[in-house]
């Protein structure tokens, strides 16, 4: 529609199928529009088709973990830019330290956050 404002765009790249439905819910009811991914592979493949304003990314994948498509979605040009938030389980000092290294915003440990709290961190990230 003409006039409409353009909702942005939040590749979610998680396999925990609950998860996605839960956090895409969230997201959508926020007025963003969610795209998901269940492997890394898919992940880079959606975010060259759609180029998502932000992407959520868990480390634990099926196919690599989720620095390695993290690594693959910097080598576009427009992938350096990307705005990206990490969302794992994962919480040791050397995973935080390669997302910093690779220009990830925000680092969330899954089990730290509720849905809300992680709504509001993804507003506050695409709002700088």
């Amino acid at each position: 529609m003409i006039g409409e404002a353009q909702r942005e765009k939040i590749l979610l790249v998680e396999d925990d199928v609950f998860m996605i439905e839960l956090l895409a819910k969230d997201l959508e009811q926020a007025g963003f529009e969610v795209i998901t991914a269940k492997t890394g592979s898919e992940g880079v493949a959606l975010f060259e088709k759609n180029k998502p304003d932000l992407i959520l990314l868990d480390l634990l994948l099926p196919d690599q973990n989720g620095f390695d498509t993290l690594r693959n979605v910097r080598r576009s040009p427009e992938g350096r830019a990307t705005k990206v938030m990490i969302l794992s389980n994962i919480a040791e000092g050397p995973d935080m330290d390669e997302a910093k290294r690779l220009g990830v915003m925000g680092y969330m440990v899954k089990a730290n956050f509720t849905l809300p709290e992680i709504v509001k961190k993804i507003q506050e990230v695409l709002s700088k």
